[in-house]
């Protein structure tokens, strides 16, 4: 049936009429079907806007098995710093935490039922995620002559349990003299070499809780002189620090492939946003900018608040998410320290960020976020809330409905490098946080400089 005959044939009209509306439909299903491929065509835009290093030979190098400056040679460190302390998870470390929950699936926790790629993640697992996704690597080489960089399967966030929580709190600056004692043994010239700068390792916790600058609090492993040079990747680091690295957070979406993340991207994209902002945390006892937030956010019809000293928020994902995809905004203040996991929650949802400190994110995700703050957060000085009388709502009342669809669209464009992959599934596709992080470790190994 022609388009035209709606005006010539009047008995054919609701007939023409539902032939229009069925080739609509098969049109809508077929655009669905290609927002894989239209997803990676536009997070290769958003890199180039706002990545200058980005290469798109680099991108797509893994699928033609070129692994020049990518090699990587990866230690077989005996299973007591690393196996074996997933088989003592249920109370032989602390004898009131059982994690064995956290690390199934490769650190990825328990999967959520009924939704593909997302799983009750623990925020403390990064490390054993790392692990995995190492074993997988195309450029993995098994001969430390031709390695460009070299891993250190430590599980350190673990290992450090037993002297931040048990019976070893008054050995704490022993942790990591084993490890140390081993490398130098089996590391030889090539662990001298550089003096180790071509060596990282991964931990699933804080820098703060890995020293002893804090009184009463932290391990000794940061503050071994043997480390000095090592990159350590984690989740926050000092900012002083050039080789702490703060690597992202794990959220709790893992795709198996690069068409479970267009389809996320593509419902982040076309949710209802009927809130302004919202904030997803517990309360405090102190007074500060954390109950500033939340007096702001209680007395304001625009924003939507998810306390989580109700509900246990960090392995709810779906009562996480269904809060931060109604909002605009997420209010990003200092957790127990500058950052926070719901920085990352937020921005997988597409919600703007907004904080309050500038080592929340900016002086610490340098290789995982724009350069241009602007283009992908609001930034409110902490002391115009606490002491300032500044309205929150107001602030974000004068952001336009197309400067706010600006940002969104930004965000959705970095959210692969944001997340941490099931597999190696987007290697030669997309880059995940798992790949950036080694491409910034490989950047810092081949600039180290040779100990004579």
């Amino acid at each position: 049936m022609k388009t035209n005959n709606c005006r010539d044939i009047l008995y054919r009209k609701k007939a023409c009429r539902m032939y229009l509306i069925e080739q609509k439909i098969h049109a809508w299903r077929y655009c669905h079907a290609c927002w894989g491929t239209i997803f990676i065509l536009m997070v290769f835009a958003i890199h180039m806007r706002f990545n200058r290093e980005f290469n798109i030979d680099t991108v797509i190098s893994a699928s033609g098995n070129t692994c020049q400056g990518r090699r990587i040679y990866m230690y077989d460190l005996p299973d007591k710093f690393n196996t074996l302390l997933l088989k003592n998870c249920s109370g032989q470390i602390v004898p009131w935490l059982n994690f064995c929950p956290h690390a199934q699936n490769d650190g990825f926790g328990s999967a959520i039922a009924n939704h593909s790629g997302w799983y009750a993640s623990d925020l403390y697992m990064v490390e054993l995620v790392f692990h995995r996704r190492m074993m997988e690597y195309p450029c993995l080489v098994d001969s430390m002559e031709s390695a460009d960089a070299f891993y250190v399967p430590y599980y350190s966030g673990l290992d450090a349990l037993r002297f931040l929580y048990g019976p070893e709190k008054g050995r704490r600056s022993e942790h990591g003299v084993e490890l140390v004692d081993w490398l130098e043994d089996k590391g030889g010239w090539r662990w001298r070499r550089k003096g180790g700068a071509d060596h990282f390792i991964v931990t699933g916790r804080t820098a703060w809780d890995l020293c002893e600058a804090r009184r009463g609090w932290g391990t000794g492993l940061l503050e071994l002189d043997a480390l000095e040079n090592v990159t350590v990747l984690c989740v926050e680091g000092r900012t002083w620090v050039t080789r702490e690295q703060a690597v992202p957070y794990l959220t709790s979406f893992h795709p198996g492939s690069v068409q479970e993340v267009g389809r996320w991207t593509g419902r982040v994209g076309s949710a209802e946003r009927n809130f302004l902002f919202a904030f997803v945390g517990g309360e405090r006892k102190d007074v500060g900018l954390r109950q500033a937030i939340i007096w702001h956010c209680r007395n304001s019809s625009r924003c939507d608040f998810l306390n989580c000293g109700e509900i246990k928020c960090s392995h709810r994902p779906r009562a996480v998410m269904e809060k931060l995809l109604k909002a605009e905004f997420c209010l990003q203040p200092p957790g127990d320290s500058p950052t926070r996991r719901s920085t990352f929650d937020g921005l997988i949802a597409g919600c703007i960020p907004v904080f309050f400190r500038n080592d929340s994110a900016y002086q610490q995700y340098t290789w995982h976020l724009p350069r241009d703050a602007n283009s992908y957060s609001v930034f409110i000085p902490q002391e115009r809330v606490v002491h300032g009388g500044m309205r929150i709502e107001d602030v974000l009342g004068e952001y336009s409905v197309e400067r706010r669809r600006e940002m969104r669209e930004n965000i959705v464009g970095i959210i692969p490098q944001l997340i941490y992959m099931n597999s190696g599934a987007s290697y030669g596709v997309v880059k995940d946080a798992f790949d950036v992080s080694l491409e910034g470790v490989l950047r810092r190994a081949e600039q180290a400089s040779i100990i004579p």
